[in-house]
């Protein structure tokens, strides 16, 4: 079998014919399908619409299916990955849900505990399957003044669960007792309202794709 000058496939020539074994050569157009498979480029309108947790090449290109003066006619991959949407904040996250931090830094997270992610963008580990909480915020002070969006925890030191301030005010000299309020009920301390909420844990567990725009139409 001879070698294609671009992609370097295996295919049988007619000097090769005489040759080439018949097994193996069905077995490197299975190969070339797979090289194929990989380069080919999609047609998409955003790479935030590509599937999350899928594995994606080093090379790996997306076309724009709605090319526009001015802006660009596809992505491509310049670094071998699974896809991960952007960390939000305030949102929901479930147990196997992915993201990548709002900051590149070349790492995939999946959520190993469910809850509600921090108003603050918290600080993704980069050690691989080192679990962390997606947690920022100082334990709970008496006769304090709390701001809307602060967030506290209990002075156990646990961050387990958060509290987030939804109305401002002044703490009251006692901590509440936070395990006796439910998930995503409020509660009152002094003339603050707190809502108690479940913090997220994640872990590093792949590298993330990074798609970067190309071909700017003119």
């Amino acid at each position: 079998m001879e070698n294609t000058a671009n992609l370097g496939l295996k295919i049988t020539t007619p000097s090769s014919w005489s040759e080439d074994d018949v097994k193996e050569t069905w077995l490197e157009y299975g190969k070339n399908f797979g090289i194929i498979d990989k380069i080919i480029a999609d047609s998409t309108g955003n790479p935030e619409e590509l599937k999350i947790g899928q594995l994606y090449s080093y090379g790996a290109r997306l076309w724009d299916n709605s090319p526009t003066i001015g802006e660009h006619i596809g992505f491509v991959n310049v670094r071998e990955g699974v896809y991960a949407p952007k960390w939000e904040p305030l949102k929901k996250y479930t147990v196997g849900d992915y993201v990548r931090p709002t900051t590149d830094n070349g790492n995939a997270y999946q959520c190993v505990v469910g809850g509600r992610s921090m108003n603050k963008t918290p600080t993704f580990l980069t050690n691989k399957n080192i679990e962390f909480y997606d947690a920022i915020g100082n334990q709970w002070m008496a006769n304090y003044n709390y701001e809307v969006d602060d967030v506290v925890f209990s002075t156990d030191g646990t961050k387990v669960y958060y509290y987030i301030c939804e109305t401002s005010g002044l703490s009251d000299i006692v901590e509440p007792k936070w395990d006796t309020v439910n998930e995503g009920i409020t509660h009152i301390d002094g003339s603050v309202v707190w809502r108690k909420e479940k913090a997220i844990k994640w872990k590093q567990v792949a590298s993330a794709s990074n798609f970067r725009p190309f071909g700017k139409i003119e």
